[in-house]
């Protein structure tokens, strides 16, 4: 069985781990299975939250390039390939209907940006570094990280970033809005799983009905998404999990 991503569940909290430290989570083919796996397997749990963590150093330094470099074949198939099966596990992830929390430590590169990306919470470390690193291939990017970089930063501001690979400290990730808390390095996985189990323990209907609104907010009018909020916070209301809370703040 491929360990180098394991899926756990610790009561109502998801675990997705990616766990290949001796090559810094680097994205070969069997890891971005595993991943994939992982992934399929968060879809399918009843679980409410999920927390996206890493062993070792580094969170992902992206693409594996020592399995690229020794390829016998063609590196645009290759490339193809890895990157039809990362964007498939990276959809399932964003499109949970639960909080997905991310932790990082050391480098998030590429695909390892990407999949930080999608988190709805980020938490980093003080030491965590951050880049695109695409153009020093003379690439362009992948697994959503032009999507979220433009949808959080504005055209101009994403294309500098992907233009002009610079490693990102974690002060500028919270600056620019990427990234939700710093944390001691030493403490950045045990603050994320207290936070994780916090948000797994709360009203999961809301988190979800919370993610269309923000989602449909960027493609609608707003006489539009009023009506989706209406249609949203009165379907709660019949739903026994916000019917006690309600009761309880009454008291």
């Amino acid at each position: 069985m491929d360990t180098t991503v394991r899926f756990e569940i610790d009561q109502q909290l998801g675990l997705l781990t990616l766990a290949r430290p001796a090559a810094n989570n680097a994205c070969d083919p069997a890891f971005i299975d595993a991943l994939a796996h992982a992934a399929q397997a968060a879809t399918d749990a009843d679980i409410g939250a999920l927390l996206i963590r890493a062993d070792g150093a580094n969170f992902c330094v992206g693409a594996d390039l020592k399995h690229l470099g020794a390829l016998d074949g063609d590196l645009a198939e290759a490339l193809d390939a890895m990157a039809v099966a990362f964007h498939r596990a990276i959809a399932l992830l964003a499109d949970l209907p639960i909080p997905v929390i991310g932790a990082v430590q050391g480098h998030a590169v590429g695909a390892g940006f990407g999949l930080a990306l999608v988190c709805d919470q980020l938490l980093i470390a003080e030491g965590a570094r951050f880049a695109t690193g695409y153009a020093r291939l003379g690439l362009s990017a992948d697994a959503g990280v032009s999507f979220h970089l433009t949808r959080a930063l504005g055209e101009r501001q994403a294309r500098s970033l992907l233009m002009v690979p610079r490693s990102i400290a974690a002060a500028e990730m919270l600056a620019l809005g990427l990234a939700d808390a710093i944390v001691a390095d030493a403490d950045v996985q045990t603050e994320a799983l207290r936070r994780a189990h916090a948000l797994a323990d709360g009203p999961t209907g809301a988190f979800a009905a919370i993610k269309r609104l923000t989602r449909a907010a960027l493609n609608q009018d707003f006489a539009a998404h009023l009506d989706l909020e209406r249609h949203e916070i009165v379907a709660l209301t019949r739903q026994p999990d916000a019917q006690q809370r309600i009761a309880a703040a009454l008291g």
